[in-house]
């Protein structure tokens, strides 16, 4: 599942931050710095491994573009993803955005993110991979 801002707004994502939130999360945490690969533009990478509910969550950001992604996930803990990033990382009425990498390789446009229950958003993110065929 990959998230961007949803519109000409930023939510000014710094790793800093990111970083320190993950770690009010879970004292583990595990936030890393990387320079691009060649083969990846964009500027410097942060991966991430956290507790987040009952299981670890995996995935990365960058700056530019501005995003999150994570990596190997269930629709479920995507949602609860999601509903820890509007609690502190995204700045508060800023759009959310979202694809997977199953949309991508269909060249669907990236979907907007309600502002809604988890199980709602649960609801969404199934509808996108069965679209998508990702379930197949």
């Amino acid at each position: 599942l990959t998230l961007h801002h949803g519109s000409a707004s930023t939510w000014a994502l710094r790793f800093d931050r990111l970083e320190q939130l993950l770690l009010d999360l879970d004292p583990k945490a595990f936030p890393r710095a990387e320079e691009p690969r060649d083969e990846v533009p964009g500027g410097t990478f942060m991966f991430f491994e956290a507790a987040l509910g009952d299981d670890d969550i995996e995935g990365m950001a960058k700056q530019a573009p501005e995003g999150v992604a994570v990596q190997n996930c269930t629709a479920p803990r995507a949602a609860e993803f999601v509903q820890w990033l509007r609690s502190g990382v995204v700045p508060e009425g800023s759009a959310i955005t979202f694809n997977t990498e199953w949309g991508m390789e269909n060249e669907l446009p990236d979907a907007p993110v309600p502002t809604a229950s988890q199980d709602e958003l649960v609801e969404l993110f199934l509808a996108h991979i069965v679209q998508t065929g990702g379930l197949d």
